[in-house]
């Protein structure tokens, strides 16, 4: 197979000639992963098996786009093949190794796909569905009495405390 090349930001899809348990299998062992891929080291944390059988409807393309964050636009031309793919899977997220590798038996290359990232806000977004206010009006500030109800609540214990110890040394005095 030929060497695929890697990047931290990048999830490699493969197809597994193996039973689901012996795909899980490879996927939890790190040696028999690195075997797998070339001799590579590989992170079986970041290995994840699946049956494309249990996505039902939904399909491997789609699984890919909601589930692991891929772009639409990356997968598409790829839709059909990843469709047709009935078994076990192996999916290699982001960093699951850090070099390019050349998969073996038994992994067929699908393909690999970036990860869709968001682009941040440079402004902080305030709306006020996010207040928890359904009028659309942002609410104020907390009011200052949920402060002032706590050191309230610590001078009433700090006095409950005096008292009992001044009935205590009462009636240690008085025996």
């Amino acid at each position: 197979m030929p060497e695929i090349i890697t990047d931290p930001e990048t999830i490699h899809v493969f197809a597994v000639d193996l039973s689901m348990q012996e795909t899980v299998e490879l996927a939890g062992d790190g040696a028999a992963l690195s075997r797998a891929l070339g001799g590579v080291s590989a992170d079986p944390e970041r290995a994840v098996a699946l049956d494309s059988r249990s996505l039902g409807d939904l399909g491997l393309p789609n699984y890919l786009v909601e589930g692991e964050g891929i772009t639409k636009e990356s997968i598409e031309p790829d839709a059909g093949r990843l469709m047709a793919v009935k078994g076990p899977v192996l999916i290699l997220r982001p960093r699951a190794v850090g070099q390019s590798f050349r998969p073996q038996e038994p992994l067929r290359h699908l393909g690999s796909y970036r990860l869709e990232r968001g682009t941040p806000a440079s402004v902080p977004l305030r709306a006020a569905s996010a207040e928890g206010s359904a009028s659309g009006v942002p609410p104020a500030a907390p009011p200052p009495a949920s402060r002032d109800r706590r050191a309230s609540g610590m001078v009433a214990m700090a006095a409950l405390a005096v008292a009992l110890l001044v009935a205590f040394v009462v009636w240690w005095v008085a025996s």
